[in-house]
């Protein structure tokens, strides 16, 4: 099989013809250069986002790591426990036995008993 371009040599001048005919051979491998370039185009943007995903997800991780070391870190230091040493160490208080403890309890007001008034 012969594929020419042949064009009708009466409309384009001898000179432009023998310039297009090297030119030819593109023409016809032009789809598959098309080809190739956009499947490789579109391997590199898949590796390029799936490289971009799996960066997210281990980013992701370690802000889950670190936010649940806040979590910890806020609970440990507002337990009692480490109030109650931080002001003995500061004040230089001896501990407080159970039996010294005072518990003080406030106990809602008693409501006034109204009486009707007869007629």
């Amino acid at each position: 099989m012969n594929f020419r371009f042949i064009p009708n040599a009466k409309s384009l001048p001898l000179a432009v013809y023998q310039m297009v005919l090297p030119l030819e051979p593109i023409l016809y491998l032009l789809p598959f250069y098309a080809l190739f370039y956009f499947s490789v185009w579109q391997g590199i943007e898949t590796a390029k986002w799936k490289r971009l995903i799996h960066e997210k997800v281990l980013e992701k991780e370690d802000l889950i790591r670190r936010n649940d070391d806040l979590k910890i870190g806020i609970v440990s230091y507002t337990s009692a426990e480490r109030i109650e040493a931080l002001y003995r160490r500061t004040y230089q208080y001896l501990p407080i036995s159970l039996g010294n403890r005072i518990i003080t309890v406030e106990l809602p007001q008693e409501p006034q008993v109204r009486r009707k008034e007869s007629f």
